[in-house]
């Protein structure tokens, strides 16, 4: 065998290619059915991930890479020791890294890792969007969601009939 290590090419819908470890993609539970068990046997392997845009994949990537190659994510511990994410989790690299994403990161990272079945990273973002929207009012929510405000008119008879059943 060479020194060079295996890797596994990951391309997003934009056909932009993410070079990693076999390791890195195995956490994710779609792509490691696809690679199967012998890391000899996937030497430049290309597993496409369609329905991830290359922003979304490079973070997805970055996360994936720091939890096998640096330091593995502890488990959320229940109940919270706090309300903002850098309380309840406490290495600082996972807490600052999804407190510096945006909202359309947040919400990307959180369908790809449903799309992907990667748990340690759909469980962070999930954590990272509660903390982000705690204690919004109902109007920041509304714009948050782009969820449009009710009429105050319902059938020509306002709230009263709505509140009665």
């Amino acid at each position: 065998m060479s020194n060079q290590q295996t890797m596994v090419n990951l391309i997003s819908r934009d056909n932009d290619s993410f070079a990693v470890l076999p390791k890195v993609a195995r956490m994710s539970k779609v792509l490691a059915c696809a690679m199967g068990d012998n890391d000899d046997d996937i030497a430049n392997l290309d597993l496409s991930c369609p329905l991830l845009s290359t922003d979304t994949l490079e973070k997805v990537v970055e996360y994936c890479n720091h939890f096998q190659t640096v330091e593995e994510m502890n488990e959320i511990e229940l109940p919270f020791k706090g309300e903002e994410l850098d309380e309840i989790v406490s290495q600082k690299w996972y807490s600052d890294w999804a407190n510096n994403l945006t909202r359309t990161q947040m919400f990307g990272l959180i369908e790809a890792a449903n799309y992907l079945d990667i748990p340690e990273l759909l469980n962070l973002m999930a954590l990272a969007w509660a903390c982000h929207i705690k204690g919004k009012s109902v109007e920041e929510m509304q714009k948050i969601f782009g969820i449009t405000p009710p009429s105050s008119r319902v059938n020509g008879e306002g709230d009263t009939e709505m509140k009665e059943e």
